[in-house]
Formats: C-alpha cells, sequence, structure tokens
C-alpha cells in the first residue's frame, strides 16, 4: 500500500498528465469542504460522521471538480471509499479535467479501490477530456496490478453491482 506521501506525489503527477499544466493548491489539499480532507486522508468512520451530519456533502465538489469519491480513490485507506460508495456516490462522477474516480484509483496504484470501484458501476471506457481511459492511466503509472484488474474486468464482460 502506498504510503500518505506517495499518493500525494501520484496526485500532483495525475495533475500534470491530465494537462492541469501546474499543480494548483486545490490538487494537494486546500479543499471547500471537511469531507475532502476526509475523503482524502481520513477512515471511513470519519467519512461516516460526516455524511451523516450533511448526508449532500457526498456529491460537494472542489473547485477542480473532484468529488469526494475521487479523492477517497487516492486514500490509501479502503474503508474512507467503502463509506462514500455506500452512500450512494456517483463512481463515473468527472472531475473539470473528465476524471472519474477509477482514474484517480487506477492512477495512484490502488488495486483493491480500482476493483470495488467497478464493481459499484464505475465504467472503464470513460476517457478524461485528453483521451485517457482509466486503463491507460493505469499503465502510465506502471500500476499493473490495477491495470490488470481493468483489463480482466473488460475482457471478461463484467457486470456493475456484481463480483467478477
Amino acid at each position: 500500500m502506498p504510503s500518505p506521501l506517495n499518493v500525494l506525489l501520484r496526485v500532483a503527477t495525475l495533475a500534470v498528465v491530465l494537462g492541469w499544466g501546474t499543480v494548483r493548491a486545490e490538487t494537494l489539499g486546500a479543499h471547500d469542504h471537511p469531507i475532502h480532507d476526509a475523503a482524502r486522508i481520513g477512515t471511513g468512520a470519519q467519512v461516516q460522521a460526516l455524511l451523516k451530519a450533511e448526508p449532500a456533502a457526498r456529491d460537494y465538489r472542489t473547485g477542480l471538480g473532484s468529488t469526494p469519491l475521487h479523492l477517497a480513490a487516492t486514500n490509501p485507506d479502503l474503508s474512507a471509499l467503502k463509506a462514500l460508495v455506500a452512500s450512494g456516490a456517483d463512481p463515473n462522477a468527472r472531475d473539470k479535467e473528465g476524471a472519474t474516480p477509477l482514474h484517480m484509483a487506477a492512477y495512484t496504484q490502488n488495486a483493491k479501490h480500482t476493483q470495488l470501484l467497478l464493481e459499484a458501476g464505475a465504467d472503464p471506457l470513460l476517457k478524461t477530456n485528453v483521451g485517457r481511459d482509466a486503463g491507460s492511466m493505469a499503465r502510465k503509472a506502471m500500476a499493473n496490478e490495477a491495470a490488470g484488474v481493468i483489463s480482466l474486468w473488460i475482457l471478461k464482460g463484467c457486470k456493475a453491482g456484481k463480483p467478477c
């Protein structure tokens, strides 16, 4: 499992890969609402507590259009992602660059996160604004396990909501 620092560096690199050009403060944690920080670096219990107090927070966007699910996809703690998926967060939500939570999980080498998002309904064929699908993001990052999860999902014809 990558360390929080490794995740932070990968997210910053992702910003460059997606064509953001420069890494903005939003990418590095200056978020609009506590749910964003809890999703990115917190636990499932913290995310659940915030969602209990404010259920609509699951859909709050950062300045870059990321949802809490995008951020939880980069969090080494899988429980944060599970809490958001259980709350009904949209696994195909796109940020301003067209990236989905699956793109984020794949690029940050989170194979378990990738599998969970696929089972929750994430579409592995969606492309970013610069034409990258989640599998190509994983391959670019040399995230072989995540790339394998996505490739097998597609090759087997797996369906959302069902383990494959």
